[in-house]
This record gives C-alpha cells, structure tokens and sequence, in this order.
C-alpha cells in the first residue's frame, strides 16, 4: 500500500506534498498500524470527503491510499474537530509526526 499526503490552503494557499509511505517497506508493526488506520478509518474518511469548515485559511488534506491496481484519495479540511481526528492521525502517520 502506498499512501501520499498533499497539503494545500493555509493563510498562503500553497500546495505542498507532504510524504508518502510505501508500507511495504516499513517493518511489520508500523506497517501494520498505518494500513489498520487507514482501513479502519475508510468508510469514515469518504463520508468526511469534501467536508469543510469555516475559515479561508484552514489547511486542506488530500490522501491518496493505492493498493495494486486501485488508487482513492480522501480530502478533508483540518477544522480541529474530532470529526477529522482519525484522518489527522494517518497524516501523522505519513509524514512522521507520531
């Protein structure tokens, strides 16, 4: 599973590429907890899809999660909200901030 971050908005509105994960070369138990995260967290995430809050300059999330042939992106607006909380923790996840 592959997973890539992109960060756009902010007070700027740049877009950035945050990381991405390949987990297959992670060792089993981070690999592990990222893929759990991110299948426990799918049906959440699309119903979360597009979802934004107020604030020009919130920072908006997309993830894009390939497994083999298929690919899906999943985007949020980080409004703080623990709405956004499981979806916050993958981004942690890629970019190695937990």
């Amino acid at each position: 599973m592959r997973i890539a971050v992109q960060r756009s908005g902010g007070f700027a509105g740049l877009t950035e590429d945050l990381g991405a994960v390949d987990t297959l070369q992670l060792q089993p138990e981070a690999r592990a907890r990222i893929e759990g995260m991110v299948h426990t967290h799918d049906q959440h995430a699309q119903a979360t899809q597009g979802a934004s809050g107020p604030g020009a300059d919130m920072f908006t999330y997309r993830i894009t999660v390939t497994e083999g042939n298929n690919s899906r992106t999943i985007a949020f607006t980080d409004d703080g909200g623990q709405h956004v909380a499981p979806l916050r923790a993958i981004v942690d996840a890629v970019t190695g901030q937990h």
